[in-house]
């Protein structure tokens, strides 16, 4: 398990820095065409188009794995932040096959669309020529496979928790990475003298 959710995370995390890449090529190609229309009052074709068909899309979609990984959705825990680990584990155990159930549906019905919008090759008209969009029917099924794929990991993480009170995956929540720092930070005090020296082994030695 550890392997595949290693794998699904380096695959989600490339994704996701598409996504950051569309951003940054979106607010160029926008920030272009704003200044070119209003300074040389020639606009670039199709800015509308392609931030419509591609830019918006990728931005919703391709992250989506990532955000699951992390942690990252939305949370109401007005009923669920004070019950016992395992209860609030089975409670997550239900939300994530929920989650993965729908998200399996969502991918499965976009890679059905994006291979018959891929074989017929659908366009968008513009003014001056036709954009080819048929490649952004793809970032849906990607994204939520990817958040499929790591809420049926985590349905078994929690699942494993209930049952063994073992996780079998590490948290990647930015909490939990906050907290790790943390942890760290206070342990690498706690070794520090009052003089500002770090202890090393027990014999009370210190490093300047």
């Amino acid at each position: 398990m550890h392997a595949i959710e290693a794998v699904a995370s380096r695959v989600s995390g490339f994704v996701a820095l598409i996504g950051g890449i569309v951003i940054v090529l979106m607010m160029s190609l926008v920030s272009l065409d704003v200044a070119m229309k209003y300074i040389f009052h020639k606009p670039i074709t199709g800015t509308l188009e392609i931030t419509s068909a591609y830019f918006m899309v990728a931005l919703v979609w391709l992250p989506l794995g990532a955000v699951t990984r992390d942690h990252e959705h939305l949370e109401v825990e007005l009923f669920t932040q004070h019950l016992a680990p395992r209860k609030l584990a089975g409670f997550k155990l239900f939300g994530c096959v929920i989650g993965a159930v729908y998200a399996a549906i969502m991918s499965f019905n976009g890679f059905e669309e994006a291979i018959h919008q891929t074989h017929i090759g659908e366009v968008w008209e513009t003014a001056t020529f036709d954009i080819p969009v048929f490649g952004a029917r793809w970032f849906m099924p990607i994204g939520t496979f990817l958040a499929a794929l790591y809420l049926v990991i985590y349905a078994l993480d929690n699942l494993s928790f209930i049952v063994r009170g073992t996780r079998i995956v590490p948290d990647r929540s930015l909490h939990s990475s906050v907290e790790a720092a943390m942890a760290d930070a206070e342990k690498a005090t706690a070794t520090m003298g009052e003089d500002g020296n770090i202890g090393v082994g027990r014999g009370g030695g210190s490093a300047d």
